[in-house]
């Protein structure tokens, strides 16, 4: 099939860059354009946009960005939770392994494992709790930072409309 290239093989040996490669694949899949010509205006606009001033945050990208932070770290808690409760029950992977074969024997490991483990779930129990105090005081703060961005924002509409320069 002529114009296609496949990824692994595109006539270079395993050492090659990446940068080879991909240079190889444009240079069999069309022979009109030129490579080297693209990876300099590639580099150019890269370049321009790095040096671009950001300016200001839209307030609603901040409270957005913190919310999917805040609501991540909320199910990561809601794991941890969840996985922090005794078993009542036996995996049904390891069950039918020979000594866990018998109920009596289940049950006997459950309880052992609930005994040993006791401090560890209640040290795992009140991380969880702190960590949902974090997630509470994250939400609050994030709500006031929300308040003072529009507040500033607002400060600077009147600032603007009676004259003043901006810095």
């Amino acid at each position: 099939m002529q114009g296609t290239a496949f990824w692994p093989s595109a006539g270079m040996g395993d050492n090659c860059s990446f940068g080879n490669r991909a240079h190889a694949m444009i240079e069999s899949a069309n022979d009109g354009i030129d490579v080297d010509d693209l990876m300099a205006r590639l580099r150019k606009r890269v370049s321009e946009m790095r040096d671009r001033p950001q300016g200001h945050v839209p307030i609603n990208a901040f409270s957005l960005r913190a919310n999917v932070f805040v609501n991540a770290v909320e199910a990561f808690s809601n794991i941890a939770d969840q996985k922090s409760q005794i078993r009542t029950q036996w995996p049904s992977n390891i069950g039918a392994v020979f000594p866990f074969k018998f109920a009596a024997m289940r049950k006997l490991s459950l309880t052992m494992l609930a005994f040993l483990f006791k401090d560890q779930r209640h040290v795992n129990q009140a991380l969880v709790t702190a960590l949902r105090e974090q997630v509470s005081l994250n939400r609050q703060l994030i709500e006031q930072i929300q308040v003072l961005r529009e507040d500033v924002e607002a400060l600077r509409a009147h600032a603007r409309s009676d004259g003043f320069v901006e810095r």
